[in-house]
């Protein structure tokens, strides 16, 4: 019960707040987090984000990821803290799985130029549903958060 409050909580500052006029739309490309290599559309405003990134492992699997992320100050490097699902589907000789899971980044992103920033985040990953390509594999999920770290390149094309 308490996660879920603590999620609840955290959802709810990430989406908190007004829309301001310099919102922005930025893109991107990242190494890890959710896939070897992905890409990154974000859309920023006030001190929220909403972003999504697509991503490949192995080029055999697609990752999928979708996260809130809020924002802490307003200088050139920026922590951050967010709440996000993540989902990714792979096959193999046996057949075909995929995963949701629960994700957590905790991160900084550094404006290193007019519309061009770089970023490193660390992401907790608890997985909530597992289908295993394997259909007599029955194991449920591990509880355990797995770290993941990342690190990413936007840019803001109307800065």
């Amino acid at each position: 019960m308490p996660l879920r409050t603590l999620c609840l909580a955290l959802a709810m500052a990430v989406l908190a707040g007004s829309a301001r006029a310099s919102a922005q739309y930025r893109f991107g490309v990242s190494l890890g987090g959710a896939g070897f290599a992905a890409i990154v559309a974000e859309y920023r405003w006030s001190h929220q984000g909403l972003e999504i990134q697509a991503g490949t492992w192995r080029f055999r699997d697609l990752s999928l990821a979708l996260t809130g992320k809020q924002y802490v100050g307003s200088y050139a490097v920026e922590p951050y803290g967010g709440l996000g699902l993540w989902g990714i589907v792979a096959g193999s000789e046996t057949g075909t799985g995929f995963g949701i899971i629960a994700r957590f980044p905790i991160g900084l992103d550094w404006n290193i130029a007019s519309g061009h920033a770089v970023g490193a985040a660390l992401h907790f990953n608890r997985a909530l549903l597992v289908k295993r390509p394997d259909p007599e594999d029955r194991r449920p999920p591990r509880g355990a958060f797995i770290p993941l770290p990342e690190i990413s390149y936007r840019w803001d094309p109307g800065y």
